[in-house]
């Protein structure tokens, strides 16, 4: 990512411009999580009077578009959306972190690129993006971790072992999966080693749980993994896609849309291999 952005910034030189309006875009949950915190200590002591971004990020998925209590000394209340953003006083917000008003609220400063989409930046709102932890420079879309070296060898494995997974998971659901090695490659090279909904850059030579690691999606889940029914993703976006489509499909049954004997195993199955 910060081969394609302009220019990029220091923490230090980036705070001194900052303010509490503006919106940091960021990779990974971890730089999220260190940027917030540090944003909100310095907004504490340098906008004390200026009001501070809440998230509506609630547990539970199904409580949108609904009426929700505002955190604050009126109580107001608001039809809140998932990654709705309001506007608390700085010591409402330090009740909110001392998690005095439930655990359905985070600060609003910054946002991962998943969460993000869909969201409209209005004026004089300003956004900046953020490929690491603050104060740290770590090579590209790494959140500090060593980039692993490549061996085509190990990258040729990696992709048979999935493909022998996709196929095992299709053949018991009823699907063909026609995936070849240099299906997958041309894949690669097509979409230029990109994920197809984050951007980030893909790995082939990996840790077992590093979620920048490549995955084959379908792109119709009533399909097989068939090369014109696949793309490229990170296996972050994987996992997100599933988790998307089974809290959905739990929000379904639990509204009496499916019969009540759907077993967990149904439900899982609506997550892609990964």
């Amino acid at each position: 990512m910060r081969k394609a952005l302009p220019r990029c910034r220091g923490w230090t030189d980036f705070v001194d411009d900052w303010q509490p309006r503006d919106l940091i875009l960021v990779t990974r949950k971890a730089p999220r999580d260190q940027a917030q915190k540090l944003l909100f200590e310095h907004h504490k002591e340098a906008f004390p009077d200026e009001l501070v971004p809440l998230l509506y990020r609630p547990r539970d998925s199904r409580l949108q578009n609904v009426l929700v209590t505002i955190p604050g000394p009126d109580m107001a209340k608001e039809e809140l959306v998932l990654n709705d953003v309001v506007e608390v006083s700085v010591e409402t917000a330090q009740e909110v972190l001392d998690a005095k008003w439930g655990q359905d609220w985070a600060l609003g400063y910054a946002l991962t690129v998943h969460s993000s989409q869909g969201l409209t930046i209005k004026d004089p709102q300003k956004s900046s993006t953020s490929t690491s932890s603050p104060g740290a420079a770590p090579p590209p879309d790494t959140d500090g971790r060593p980039e692993p070296a490549y061996d085509e060898a190990v990258a040729r494995k990696n992709i048979g072992r999935k493909i022998q997974s996709y196929q095992r998971v299709d053949a018991a659901k009823g699907h063909k999966c026609n995936l070849r090695l240099k299906d997958v490659e041309a894949l690669k090279e097509k979409q230029r080693n990109r994920c197809s909904s984050c951007n980030i850059e893909l790995l082939w030579c990996y840790e077992p749980k590093d979620t920048r690691q490549f995955s084959v999606d379908r792109i119709d889940n009533a399909k097989g993994h068939k090369r014109d029914n696949v793309w490229l993703i990170c296996l972050e976006c994987n996992r997100k896609r599933g988790v998307a489509a089974l809290t959905h499909c739990e929000a379904t049954k639990n509204g009496g849309l499916l019969p009540g004997n759907v077993s967990a195993g149904q439900l899982q199955d609506l997550f892609d291999s990964i």
